[in-house]
């Protein structure tokens, strides 16, 4: 197959892993508390890199020392707060919720530009941005526009934004990845002191709760949120940026909601409201509408290196 036909299989292969875990946070979220279906899922996916990135963490050492802070601020984010998050919004809320909802981020991305780096937001962007929103409140108010002001926002939900927001936070902050440092040592450190700040909270949830039940689903889940979401979609995510481009990579990606909705209908017998629908399709025009150029996509697919053909 051509780079660009594998990348773009290697794109939709990790979104569907990716929309699994939507499914798991609602399948099993009351059979597991959020920060230990959290912890285990990344204890799981550190054990899994580990192999890979001894080396390079060896190499890394002295530059790890240096960059603490940024490491502590990356773990925290992206391991701690991110998935904790969406593993509390499946307790009250469906799964296609919170795919429709997360993937808002690049949305709050650019709010944070401006505010954190005064980089400027478009007509363009604005429009988009205005139309996520619009989006964002016909999910959360479950399409009842009339009596929005009244409504009971499910908290599932804003868990839901809130894991977007930490997402945004991640993405915003991992420009600044120190330099020299490899991405495989740099994934370890990360996914490490994400960790080490999920103890407290564990610790207060294994003293205060009852411990889980080991079943085949839990075990299952944990399992596919360590191994396939955490690892096996990241090798592939890794594969599709490099076939297609990141911008046409993250266009596949906003096909989340729909495979989130076949699986958590097929396995989960959720339901499909018309809210969903309309509420989903104003978020990914607004996203696409906001983040999306036809020079960036011209731009975005890899050329081919001189000599070839």
């Amino acid at each position: 197959m051509s780079p660009s036909l594998t990348g773009l299989l290697a794109a939709l292969a990790a979104t569907v892993v990716w929309a699994g875990n939507f499914v798991v946070a609602r399948g099993i979220a009351h059979a597991i508390a959020p920060i230990q279906l959290n912890f285990w899922r990344w204890l799981l996916a550190l054990a899994c890199l580990l192999p890979w990135a001894l080396p390079h963490l060896r190499a890394d050492w002295p530059l790890m020392r240096r960059h603490w802070r940024h490491l502590s601020v990356m773990g925290l984010l992206g391991v701690t707060l991110l998935n904790t998050f969406v593993y509390k919004a499946g307790q009250t809320t469906q799964s296609l919720n919170m795919a429709l909802l997360v993937p808002t981020a690049p949305v709050i991305i650019m709010l944070l530009s401006r505010i954190l780096y005064a980089e400027p937001i478009t007509w363009r962007r604005l429009a988009g941005m205005g139309v996520v929103l619009c989006g964002v409140l016909t999910l959360l108010s479950r399409g009842d526009w009339q009596h929005l002001a009244a409504v009971r926002f499910n908290p599932g939900d804003l868990w839901a934004l809130a894991g977007a927001a930490s997402f945004a936070l991640y993405s915003l902050f991992v420009r600044n990845r120190p330099k020299g440092l490899s991405l495989a040592g740099y994934n370890a450190a990360t996914f490490a002191l994400g960790l080490v700040f999920l103890l407290p909270g564990l610790a207060v949830e294994v003293a205060v709760l009852p411990a889980p039940a080991l079943t085949v689903p839990v075990v299952a889940g944990i399992a596919y949120a360590g191994i396939g979401c955490s690892t096996i979609a990241y090798v592939l995510w890794t594969r599709a940026i490099a076939g297609i481009g990141p911008v046409l990579a993250g266009m596949v990606y906003y096909s989340l909601p729909l495979f989130t909705a076949v699986e958590s209908a097929w396995l989960l017998g959720e339901s499909i409201a018309s809210f969903h629908i309309v509420g989903g399709g104003m978020i990914i025009a607004g996203i696409l509408f906001a983040t999306v150029d036809r020079r960036v996509l011209r731009l975005s697919r890899p050329q081919p290196r001189t000599g070839q053909r």
